[in-house]
């Protein structure tokens, strides 16, 4: 991966808090927690999910690997476990917003040496995920939950 694959996941990155931001405003509260299907994220679970992975994911497991300050638990997986139907949705997109403000910089600070730092402390692809996977999937991820978010929407 080179600066200019850096560069565009950067700039994916930035395109994605546009993109949470327009798909949950001017929600209601009852449209963002109402299920599509009994067991399914709500859109709030959804957010939340996205607000965990960008903290305790993205933007603690890549310094961690580099040996950067990162928050302690930067190497154990997050529960994934989503309760987040009754949380106010501002502060959960607010925070979001946060987290990726914060994750574009550290986005902006790797460069192509960075790329094939890898660590046994990974979640996606066994255990020679590299930096540069993880920064791959990362837009990735976000694209990818978005479209459930407004799967579940269009359904309230």
């Amino acid at each position: 991966m080179d600066e200019q694959d850096i560069s565009r996941i950067v700039a994916e990155l930035e395109a994605g808090l546009v993109d949470v931001r327009r798909t949950f405003a001017g929600r209601t509260d009852d449209e963002l927690r109402r299920h599509r299907l009994a067991g399914d994220w709500c859109a709030k679970q959804i957010l939340g999910h996205l607000v965990e992975a960008e903290g305790e994911v993205f933007g603690a497991l890549i310094p961690g690997m580099l040996g950067r300050e990162a928050p302690p638990g930067w190497d154990r997986p997050p529960s994934m476990v989503r309760d987040d139907c009754g949380s106010d949705a501002a502060s959960l997109l607010a925070r979001f917003a946060a987290l990726r403000a914060r994750g574009v910089a550290l986005a902006r600070s790797l460069g192509p040496a960075h790329m094939t730092v890898t660590s046994e402390r990974n979640w996606h692809r066994g255990p020679t995920e590299s930096v540069g996977d993880l920064l791959s999937h990362w837009p990735e991820h976000t694209s990818e939950h978005l479209a459930q978010a407004r799967e579940v929407l269009r359904a309230a």
